[in-house]
């Protein structure tokens, strides 16, 4: 009876008992807690040139998907800590060969996350402000959008979660050959892969270029590696070109 009472008397009183939001999860799914995980039409990009400010660090990122599954990334990084550069070239999808000078931490397939995830930082920004796609964008285009829930960038080795409440302001401009500058600034709160958001506020800016070219473009066999560090048997390659490489790999040419 006293349980049943104190309710009558909260609704005589017009009380409203709180009742705890639903914990956001930085798991893929639905509103209103699952989290954000973008895909669409910004994710079919062959090139990109970026520049990312984020506090003291600020990095530069020129990132090539190119024919046959290779991928090159030029790394320019600078945080209060070191500045460094690095090349990274994953081969057919499979075989890794980098040029660092030991300015920056890592090495070989290491050097790739840092390129790749904030290339997918930017496709999942542009896919939540402009869904139609990079096909719909004519003229230069503002963007302006905001979330409650948890936004993911993912790739197979390292993941970003941004915490609500977020805005995403800027433009995108469409240029030549099915390229895009964009300028995006992104204010958010860290999230966990639990789950939880931090109070704290934070501020990413994206600048750059993205590009959508007709046909992925094939990075050269004439393209130097002197000076790579190449993780192959003695003897196993004759040459210092990419195409000598491919040649030892037996990757053949396109048709």
């Amino acid at each position: 009876m006293a349980a049943i009472g104190a309710a009558l008397v909260v609704a005589a009183l017009g009380w409203t008992p709180a009742f705890a939001a639903p914990a956001l999860s930085a798991e893929c799914g639905p509103a209103p807690t699952g989290a954000m995980c973008p895909d669409g039409p910004w994710f079919s990009f062959s090139t990109l040139e970026v520049d990312v400010s984020q506090g003291p660090v600020t990095s530069r990122y020129d990132v090539t998907l190119g024919a046959g599954k290779d991928i090159l990334a030029r790394i320019e990084q600078s945080t209060p800590q070191y500045v460094g550069r690095a090349e990274v070239l994953l081969v057919d999808g499979s075989t890794i060969v980098y040029r660092n000078d030991r300015s920056l931490p890592g090495e070989g397939q290491e050097l790739l996350g840092d390129p790749l995830l904030a290339a997918q930082e930017v496709a999942a920004l542009l896919q939540i402000a402009l869904p139609r796609g990079p096909g719909k964008i004519a003229k230069a285009t503002p963007v302006d959008s905001r979330g409650t829930r948890i936004l993911s960038a993912r790739t197979p080795g390292v993941s970003s979660y941004f915490g609500p409440p977020w805005t995403l302001k800027g433009s995108v401009t469409p240029q030549k050959n099915g390229a895009y500058a964009f300028d995006l600034t992104f204010d958010f709160r860290l999230a966990s892969p639990d789950g939880s958001v931090s109070p704290r506020e934070y501020q990413h800016r994206y600048r750059g270029r993205i590009g959508f070219p007709a046909k992925r473009p094939r990075l050269p066999d004439t393209m130097d590696l002197t000076g790579w560090t190449l993780n192959l048997p003695p003897g196993s390659m004759q040459g210092s070109t990419l195409g000598d490489l491919r040649s030892a790999l037996g990757v053949r040419p396109p048709r």
